[in-house]
């Protein structure tokens, strides 16, 4: 049997600093249907997520700063190095960056302020950390950078980890012992009579879907580490996910480098598939409308006279096609002309992402806005369709990228309950107000998502976020968030306003500097 994942959902907060806690930006968390664990309601944790589908090595260089700085650069050598918008810690925080992330100074010159064991820097393009040299270093040869570089988010990728499903991890903060293994595992001896079972060809249920092949022995060392590197938990309850970046094997036993660098036995992580469906970036001949195909594939029809044929062709799952805008029939017998000379599609096996007819700010879609009520930057804005699955990205009144994407599974909010108590997307013109490279999301009873990717807040507990843990698109499957795929929540982080600043990890808009772009969400 393979174990079903998930999570159940709400209310994650991002911490803020060693002890500090933030009441204002929260993280969801989702569980997929299906799932046998508890349905906690989320509260809690910081950001950091996503996904690849096997455990090699990490192959890209490290990260290192793109472009040179005239004033240099302030390198992160641990998570949350906390960007505040004046010197001293007094002064909340605006944005954050992680292990491995370089930002670019405003200006070389240090700052004296409280709160700092040495000196505050000014940042580009606002805002100040705090270089102690412990958790933050202008050196960019710094030899905890170096030893820990090739094993930090891979941004550049669409999945900056690699993936699994914890079937029952311990979390150890260096490659234990067999002392040690037997102490913290207490089902150890079962779990090696399951290994030997496998190895004869009876692989027991724990052990379906798990990588069994022997790491590398190759010298992964980390020394000694920074503080608050790690998340403060030692273990992983089945059904949560583990994120990690690099594997190795000591003695007979293989483990794998976590997001954090923590090491877990590979023994015990069943490796997620690598999901590749994306979108379609709109323009030339990619223009809606447009149909997808969710769930199964679907039948090519032909017509003949007054009656539709099928085709033997079909198509494929997660595929699209365009439309000519042309329809025949009525009802559950509706038929769409496509694009291909000849070929129909039965409507009720489509989903058609439509446009409304007007921006938030009345401008008509798809023309020139004569409004003059714009909104300040490049007026971006997303709608998303909570029954129908999809959402379209837009610059001004022109749609630049559609795709399918996963709402709650409890569809629209009934009145009177609120959406998290349902699992339900909640329906209206919303902002966005956080944006995080990964983010670890917490729900109650320890049920953890490990470092999800190109999470952003849009309303309270609810984001739009990567989803490595499931490739249904276009169908209800969160708890209340709206999943995209890996690929399309890098393309949305990227094209969404506020803009990360280079070197950031995560950030808070502040609606007196920077526009935002508009989340709209309907039925």
């Amino acid at each position: 049997m393979r174990y079903s994942h998930g999570l159940a959902a709400l209310t994650l907060t991002v911490a803020v600093g060693c002890s500090e806690r933030s009441g204002s930006t929260e993280l969801p968390l989702e569980r997929s249907e299906g799932a046998t664990a508890p349905a906690p309601t989320a509260a809690a944790t910081a950001p950091t997520l996503d996904a690849a589908s096997t455990a090699s090595a990490p192959e890209i260089a490290p990260p290192r700063a793109p472009r040179r700085a005239p004033h240099g650069y302030v390198y992160a050598r641990t998570r949350f190095v906390w960007i505040r918008p004046q010197p001293g810690e007094g002064s909340g925080w605006i944005g954050y960056l992680w292990t491995g992330g370089a930002a670019p100074l405003k200006t070389g010159s240090p700052l004296g302020a409280p709160g700092c064991a040495k000196s505050w820097y000014e940042l580009e393009p606002r805002g100040f950390v705090c270089v102690d040299d412990v958790k933050a270093t202008l050196d960019e040869r710094d030899p905890v950078l170096a030893r820990l570089a090739p094993y930090t988010p891979r941004l550049g990728s669409a999945w900056p980890h690699h993936y699994g499903e914890s079937r029952g991890v311990e979390r150890y903060a260096a490659l234990p012992s067999p002392e040690e293994q037997r102490r913290r595992e207490w089902d150890l001896p079962q779990q090696q009579e399951r290994l030997t079972q496998a190895a004869q060809g009876k692989t027991p249920p724990l052990l379906e879907g798990v990588d069994l092949t022997p790491a590398p022995e190759q010298p992964i060392e980390l020394g000694a580490l920074p503080p608050v590197i790690s998340e403060p938990r030692t273990r992983l309850l089945p059904l949560s996910t583990v994120a990690w970046s690099a594997e190795t094997r000591v003695g007979e036993r293989s483990f794998l480098l976590s997001a954090d660098m923590m090491w877990v036995p590979k023994d015990r992580v069943a490796p997620y598939p690598k999901i590749t469906f994306k979108g379609v970036r709109l323009g030339g001949e990619e223009q809606l409308p447009l149909a997808f195909f969710r769930s199964e594939g679907r039948p090519k029809y032909r017509r003949e006279g007054e009656a539709f044929i099928t085709t033997g062709d079909a198509f494929a799952r997660l595929s699209h096609v365009g439309l000519t805008g042309q329809a025949v029939g009525e009802g559950k017998a509706r038929y769409l002309e496509t694009r291909e000379p000849g070929v129909w599609v039965l409507a009720a096996d489509a989903v058609v992402p439509t446009p409304r007819p007007t921006t938030p700010w009345g401008a008509p879609v798809g023309e020139a806005d004569t409004t003059g009520k714009a909104p300040p930057g490049r007026a971006t804005w997303t709608e998303t369709s909570v029954w129908q699955g999809w959402l379209i990205a837009y610059e001004g009144t022109r749609p630049v990228y559609v795709t399918l994407v996963s709402p709650g599974r409890g569809g629209t909010p009934e009145r009177g309950k609120p959406a998290i108590d349902t699992a339900s997307t909640p329906v209206g013109v919303f902002k966005i107000t956080g944006k995080f490279a990964t983010a670890t999301m917490v729900a109650p009873g320890d049920f953890i998502h490990s470092d999800v990717p190109w999470t952003q807040n849009f309303s309270g507990p609810h984001a739009l976020h990567g989803a490595y843990w499931h490739d249904n698109w276009g169908n209800r499957m969160s708890a209340g968030c709206v999943n995209v795929s890996p690929e399309d929540g890098k393309w949305l982080y990227e094209f969404t306003e506020p803009t990360v600043p280079e070197g950031w990890h995560g950030l808070r808009w502040q609606p007196e500097l920077e526009p935002a772009t508009t989340f709209v969400v309907h039925e």
